[in-house]
């Protein structure tokens, strides 16, 4: 951990208090020089700190970048153990911990990001992750499982999401099956599962699983072709530290319930978010498009429920009844 990451748990723990330069130096076993350069270092990345003589630095308000050293801070003191890596910007924190998969990383990692210039999404979409909107995490994981049980992954992700966003905002959350968050009627995060599989016995070798969080509504809004569907969290006005607890409290949440992945523990808080039940919607195949091909009667349905794998249950015009276990829906007005 750097001078400046230590100086930063430090002041963070002394909020509004003063800490002396000399008794940050001792503590660190640095020279007065190293904080202050520290110091400089952070303000210069958005934290307001104020420094008087003989009483110290204080730290008045906290920026809104993330933090390696807060977030390992947050899970240590939950005993959670996983390797943490943070960027300011990469290509896609994906494709980051796929690399690390590749080349034979055996550990569970999160990588978390402030921008991607190469996010991605579900089926080959693009997703929209520029600098100062929104958060970006993966989480590489080594489950035990069959490959089918894959999505298990992805439900427990959203309603680890989902409540991490609830806990840190106050907001209320829905989620739109299969993994799409809303708040106050607009998409605010996706999710993107990818799975490797042993060719051997068909057992997952590793999972990725992708968190993308709008937080702030980009300056000029949204692109037009998602303008209509995308939200964020907060207004314009960045809050203090939100990325940090939210990635944190994300991670805390999803490997509580990835701790418990047999006894399905996030079902009930999936199925209480998920609006969609009960609803009329619209069955759309793999390229976004109504399902002509199976008959009118098989495009529009009824929503009865999810089971206990978090397959769709529902019932079409003509009576047919189905699980869909992937897929998109849209819901009818």
């Amino acid at each position: 951990m750097t001078v400046k990451e230590q100086v930063l748990l430090i002041l963070l723990e002394n909020k509004n208090d003063p800490v002396s330069g000399q008794e940050l130096a001792n503590r660190l076993n640095c020279s007065r020089g190293a904080v202050w350069k520290a110091v400089k270092e952070l303000e210069a990345e958005g934290y307001e700190i104020s420094g008087v003589n003989k009483k110290g630095y204080t730290l008045r308000r906290s920026g809104d970048n993330l933090s390696r050293a807060f977030i390992e801070e947050r899970l240590g003191k939950s005993g959670a153990g996983l390797k943490v890596e943070t960027y300011a910007v990469i290509d896609s924190t994906n494709s980051l911990l796929k690399r690390y998969a590749t080349n034979g990383e055996t550990g569970d990692m999160l990588a978390a990001s402030e921008e991607q210039t190469a996010g991605r999404g579900r089926r080959g979409r693009s997703f929209y992750s520029p600098k100062g909107t929104g958060v970006y995490m993966s989480f590489l994981l080594h489950p035990t499982m069959p490959a089918g049980e894959a999505a298990r992954l992805t439900t427990l992700a959203a309603v680890a999401t989902a409540e991490a966003i609830e806990t840190v905002t106050g907001e209320t959350t829905e989620i739109k099956w299969v993994n799409d968050i809303r708040v106050r009627g607009k998409k605010v995060c996706g999710i993107l599962t990818e799975a490797q599989t042993s060719m051997e016995d068909g057992t997952l070798d590793h999972c990725i699983v992708g968190i993308g969080i709008n937080l702030y509504e980009p300056c000029g809004g949204f692109p037009d072709e998602i303008k209509d569907i995308a939200g964020a969290l907060c207004s314009e006005e960045k809050k203090e530290n939100l990325k940090n607890e939210i990635v944190s409290e994300v991670t805390l949440r999803l490997l509580k319930y990835y701790s418990e992945l047999s006894e399905k523990t996030y079902l009930e808080g999936y199925r209480k978010r998920c609006f969609c039940i009960g609803r009329d919607v619209c069955v759309m195949t793999a390229d976004h498009e109504a399902r002509e091909s199976n008959g009118p009667d098989r495009v529009h349905a009824h929503v009865l429920g999810i089971d206990d794998e978090c397959h769709l249950h529902v019932r079409y015009n003509d009576g047919f009844e189905e699980y869909l276990s992937s897929g998109e829906i849209s819901i009818k007005a």
